[in-house]
């Protein structure tokens, strides 16, 4: 049974036997059009594709120049305001440690990771500082 014809007259066969199980409210809905046959492949449907992971938000202001100000602040405290202006959101603050190699935890807080930025950057530049004025 290789004859198209053949194999065309097999389908409608049993797509006839199938929509005559239907009850009245899906066949009255295949009829208008509201719904569909769709063709599934024995096995099941074929799994989705993963969806693509989001890209980052942008940054209100290029990393240099916030790598540059953070080295520059004089305080932590400071360092630690000029963050909080940006209004950076949990995400922006993740792909800034990312991009100024810093590590964060996975779920750490908006405040936790302004605290890991600024003890990375303007801290760590600040201890090293004060221990080679002694």
């Amino acid at each position: 049974m290789t004859d198209p014809a053949d194999l065309a007259h097999e389908v409608l066969l049993r797509v006839a036997a199938f929509v005559k199980t239907l009850p009245a409210d899906q066949l009255a809905d295949l009829a208008s059009g509201a719904a569909k046959l769709e063709l599934v492949p024995k096995g099941g449907r074929p799994a989705r594709p993963a969806a693509a992971p989001k890209a980052a938000p942008a940054l209100s202001r290029p990393v240099s120049e916030i790598e540059s100000m953070l080295a520059e602040l004089g305080t932590r405290q400071a360092a630690t305001q000029y963050l909080n202006d940006l209004k950076l959101t949990v995400a922006q603050l993740r792909e800034l440690a990312k991009v100024l190699n810093v590590a964060a935890p996975a779920k750490a807080t908006k405040a936790a990771l302004t605290t890991t930025i600024v003890d990375a950057t303007t801290g760590r530049r600040l201890d090293s500082a004060a221990l080679s004025m002694r």
